[in-house]
């Protein structure tokens, strides 16, 4: 029987994405869900999924706290300019409404 692709180590590559890391532990789960890989490899595949899914809530978390402000000029050009999270403003009654 061939040897399975495992984590070298449990460390994340330097170059990782979000989307590769989502994928990733996408496809740890349903290994782990199969039940057929040995009880060593299940630990590896676990304990990398752990560091993948930290990943992906940092990237979240760093994603949640950016928000753009769009702004119109008055030569009608629109630039966005960056505001940090704790200053939007809270929802109001009339947002979202059509008219």
């Amino acid at each position: 029987m061939a040897a399975k692709k495992q984590p070298a180590t449990l460390a994340l590559a330097a170059d990782i994405t979000f989307e590769k890391a989502l994928a990733e532990l996408e496809e740890i789960t349903e290994k782990l869900e199969d039940g057929k890989e040995s009880l060593e490899a299940s630990m590896q595949l676990y304990e990398y999924g752990l560091l993948l899914k930290e990943f992906c809530e940092q990237k979240l978390k760093e994603a949640e706290g950016k928000w753009l402000m769009l702004k119109k000029q008055k030569d009608g050009t629109v630039s966005a300019e960056e505001i940090p999270s704790d200053k939007i403003p809270e929802p109001n009654a009339l947002q979202g409404q059509m008219f």
